[in-house]
C-alpha cells in the first residue's frame, strides 16, 4: 500500500478478477497527515535539535497500530492493504481478529506485539542477523520464521522443514 493504499488495493482487485478469485480488500486510511502540513510546520519542531518542521516535506506519515486491521478482517476482508503502520501490527492486527483481543488485553497485546517484531524482518529471526553468521546451518537457504500464537499470548517461533537458519 505505502503511500497510494486505494491504487494499491484496485491493483489487487485486478489481479485477482484476471485469475477468477473473489476477494473481499480493505484498506487501512488516516496514516497520510500531508494535508495537515502547514498547522504542524507553525507548532512542530525537531525532538532533539529543536530545528523547524521543513517546509516542503516530500511525505508526512503517522504511524497507525493493528486495531484498523483487525476491524477490516472483522468485516470480512479477505486482504487488508494499509498505509504507514507499524510493522508488528502486521502480526498483531490478524491475532486481535482471531482471539477477539480488546484494548484491556494487556498481556496479549504485548505478547502478540513481540511475536510480530520477531518474525517481521524475516530471516534475521532465524539467523540471518546472526553475529557469527558463517555458522549458521544453511546461511543461503536460510528459512523465515514462523509464529504460531494461543489465546492466551504464548508463542513459539519455529521455520519451514528442510530450510536453512536457526531458531535457538
Amino acid at each position: 500500500g505505502g503511500v497510494n493504499v486505494e491504487g494499491c488495493r484496485d491493483a489487487v482487485l485486478k489481479v485477482a478478477e484476471a485469475a477468477k478469485v473473489n476477494l473481499k480488500v480493505g484498506v487501512v486510511m488516516g496514516d497520510d497527515l500531508t494535508p495537515q502540513v502547514p498547522e504542524l510546520a507553525k507548532t512542530t519542531k525537531e525532538m532533539f535539535s529543536g530545528a523547524k518542521f521543513p517546509t516542503n516535506p516530500l511525505s508526512c506519515n503517522a504511524y497507525l497500530g493493528a486495531f484498523p486491521i483487525a476491524q477490516a478482517l472483522a468485516a470480512g476482508c479477505d486482504v487488508v492493504i494499509t498505509g504507514r503502520v507499524v510493522d508488528s501490527a502486521l502480526v498483531l492486527g490478524p491475532l486481535i481478529h482471531e482471539f477477539g483481543w480488546t484494548p484491556k488485553d494487556l498481556d496479549q497485546l504485548s505478547a502478540g506485539t513481540l511475536a510480530g517484531h520477531l518474525v517481521e524482518c524475516g530471516a534475521q529471526g532465524t539467523g540471518g542477523l546472526f553475529t557469527d553468521w558463517h555458522t549458521v546451518p544453511g546461511w543461503i537457504e536460510m528459512g523465515f520464521p514462523v509464529v504460531a500464537v494461543g489465546k492466551d499470548g504464548g508463542f513459539t517461533i519455529s521455520k519451514p522443514p528442510g530450510t536453512g537458519g536457526l531458531v535457538t
